[in-house]
């Protein structure tokens, strides 16, 4: 697989970092779910943002709130990141500690 970057050039996808790639892929699932039904779905992430720094999981979980306000989404995560993040952008949220 390759992606173009910002200078128009493609790279192959294996060259990018572990976060990058999966910033790629979360973004074609995401793409997808709004092409294929425009019924609301809830979307679940298994520690999806695992690999993503903190300046990503901040941009991550904005748009989610933005673009994904009237889907819920289940986010399963064994760190405090996405909850620190909740907080301090004030978006709300419910969590279950299990």
């Amino acid at each position: 697989m390759v992606t173009e970057v910002q200078n128009g050039n493609y790279i192959s996808v294996e060259k990018l970092s572990t976060g990058t790639i999966d910033q790629l892929y979360l973004s074609l699932r995401l793409s997808i779910i709004k092409e294929l039904s425009e019924e609301t779905v809830p979307i679940f992430l298994d520690e999806s943002f695992a690999y993503y720094d903190d300046e990503r999981l901040k941009n991550i979980l904005e748009y989610l709130n933005k673009e994904f306000k009237n889907i819920q989404i289940i986010i399963f995560t064994c760190t405090n990141r996405e909850k620190d993040l909740f907080d301090k952008l004030k978006i709300n949220y419910n969590l279950i500690n299990l």
